[in-house]
């Protein structure tokens, strides 16, 4: 089974949500073990994102758990550039018999970046904005089970 986890960059997180959300991946992995046959094997689709976060301590809890992973890299850190990051996300939603997204409910206090009220890309308001939204609607248009966890950075 093929268990894609994605979300945010590390900058959204606050130490303590970070803990939150590497204890949100072992606790979707574990699960997941105990669910699956013995005969099959847990798979974890990263998009080796360039900003760590999500992707990134998906990956460290997969090796710490002898885990394979298919790491979905950018080739180019564009939108729609040759595998650039449109094309890796879809990748993902493709690869991935489920896909968590992981994200925060509003930004750290010390985030510099550009700050939205909203995520456009599914239009709520109750996570910051991320490309793991578009992610997610490529991989509903597939069919695929999309399950959210929301993470409070308080």
């Amino acid at each position: 089974m093929k268990i894609g986890i994605i979300g945010h960059g590390a900058d959204k997180f606050t130490s303590r949500s970070k803990l939150v959300a590497i204890a949100t991946i072992r606790f979707i992995l574990h699960g997941k073990l105990k669910a699956i046959p013995l005969t099959d094997k847990i798979i974890v689709v990263s998009g080796h994102s360039p900003v760590g976060g999500i992707d990134i301590w998906a990956e460290e809890v997969a090796l710490e758990h002898d885990f394979e992973t298919d790491l979905k890299i950018p080739k180019q850190y564009k939108w729609d550039a040759t595998y650039g990051f449109k094309q890796r996300n879809i990748d993902i939603a493709e690869s991935s018999d489920e896909l968590h997204v992981i994200l925060v409910d509003k930004y750290p206090p010390n985030f510099k970046g550009f700050k939205f009220t909203k995520c456009y890309h599914c239009n709520s308001a109750d996570h910051v904005k991320s490309g793991a939204c578009w992610t997610a609607r490529q991989a509903r248009i597939l069919d695929k089970t999309v399950i959210y966890h929301i993470i409070k950075n308080d």
